[in-house]
Parts: C-alpha cells; structure tokens; sequence
C-alpha cells in the first residue's frame, strides 16, 4: 500500500519530492480525483428551530466541486491523464473509474460530508482492494478521514448518533493543521481530549500531529512522518 496523507497537500513543499517517488517519477500515469468534500455546503435542521447536533443535513448551496483547482492544473502539466470521480455519481462508474487508475487524490473539505458520500458511493466496500493493487492514494487534509478508523477525536460526543467511523484501512489516526498556537490543536489540548475520548469510546490508536507542510508516508509496512518542522504523536 502507497499512502500520501498530508496537511495541506504537496505543491511546493518538500513533500513534493516523496511524491514523485512513490509515482515512479513515470509520465503518463492516470489519476482520480475525488472533488467530493469540497462541495459547498452549509449544514441545516430537519426541522426549523431544532438546535440538536444529529438533527442537521447538508445542503449544497452552489454548484458541486469541479476538482479543477491546482491539482488538476498540477497532474495535467505533468502529462498524466487525470479523471474527476464525483461520489454522488453513479455507483457503477464510480467503481469503474476508480479500478482504472494509477493514483487517486482525494482533496479536502467536509470530512464528515466525504465519508457519508463515500459510504453511500460504496467506495468502502472495495477501496481497500484498490489500494492493495500499487495505486498510490494521496489524501489533503479531509481526504485522510477515509481511511483512518475514527474520525471523531477532535468533535464526537457520545450524546451524538453522528457516524465517527472511517474505512479503518490503516491502524492510526491523523490531526490535520496541527499547531502549538492553536487552542483546541496545540499539543496539551490533543492529549487531554485523546484520554477523554478513550473514555467514551474505543479508541486505541496512535494520533499523529500532522502541520502544514508535512504528512504520513507510507509504503508498505513503513510508516514515516515527513515534512519540514517538529513531528509529534500521541
């Protein structure tokens, strides 16, 4: 498994290079991009007046995510054919599509959106094999909640019925945007919520604080923290 989990993606990083080496440095690669999280959205009751947290649905407010951004700028100078693969699309392409590439990015947004867009896609049910078959998956920011086993550290309560649960693909957890100077994201903070958390739910995983900049490489069975400046887990 090749798995490019970062913060804020690559383009003029570091991470750039690491990219092109799990790519092979090849030319005319084909690439997905799931737009999916990125859709405009506001979250709005059922019903009006009705303030309760498991009571509110999305509701697209502009047009759906094109995917046409500087990824898609990024992937097409570099000579590779690149696909946009929408979640709210057919089920049936949807797999089609996915099965025929060479990489798949998956860029940010909603995590919460993404993952019931993905669930009900059914793209749980067989990303993992995908990714078994040397298909390199980039994810940005909320792109990483797929795979993780829980997403809900940083926001579940156990009052609430929302979904928490990623595809558990990998064994570890990832905290985006992660800085010292962040009162909710600095380090005290993650730690004091992390022992919390394991208090209402099951939650025996390794978190690692991902900044800006850096990003969870793996390659097999190696896992690396990558990137410019301190690395930290908890």
């Amino acid at each position: 498994m090749k798995l490019l989990l970062t913060s804020n993606g690559f383009i003029g990083t570091s991470l750039e290079k690491d990219f092109l080496e799990m790519a092979g440095n090849k030319t005319g690669l084909r690439v997905a991009i799931i737009p999916t999280a990125g859709d405009p959205i506001e979250w709005v009751p059922l019903k009006e007046g009705d303030t309760s947290y498991d009571n509110f649905v999305p509701k697209l407010i502009g047009k759906s995510s094109d995917g046409k951004g500087e990824y898609y700028d990024y992937f097409k100078s570099k000579g590779y054919e690149v696909t946009i693969v929408d979640l709210k699309e057919d089920q049936n392409l949807i797999k089609e599509r996915l099965q025929n590439v060479n990489i798949i990015f998956v860029g940010g947004g909603d995590v919460n959106y993404l993952l019931d867009w993905a669930k009900k896609s059914g793209l749980d049910t067989y990303l993992k094999e995908i990714l078994s078959n040397d298909v390199l998956y980039i994810g940005l920011s909320a792109g990483n909640g797929l795979l993780m086993p829980d997403i809900g550290l940083t926001w579940w309560e156990p009052t609430m019925k929302a979904d928490h649960a990623g595809f558990g693909i990998v064994d570890f957890d990832i905290v985006v945007h992660q800085k010292e100077d962040d009162q909710s994201k600095n380090t005290i903070k993650l730690i004091e919520r992390k022992k919390y958390y394991q208090t209402v739910t099951k939650y025996p995983w390794i978190t690692y604080l991902v900044k800006d900049g850096q990003a969870i490489k793996v390659i097999g069975d190696t896992i690396e923290h990558v990137g410019e400046g301190e690395k930290n887990s908890i």
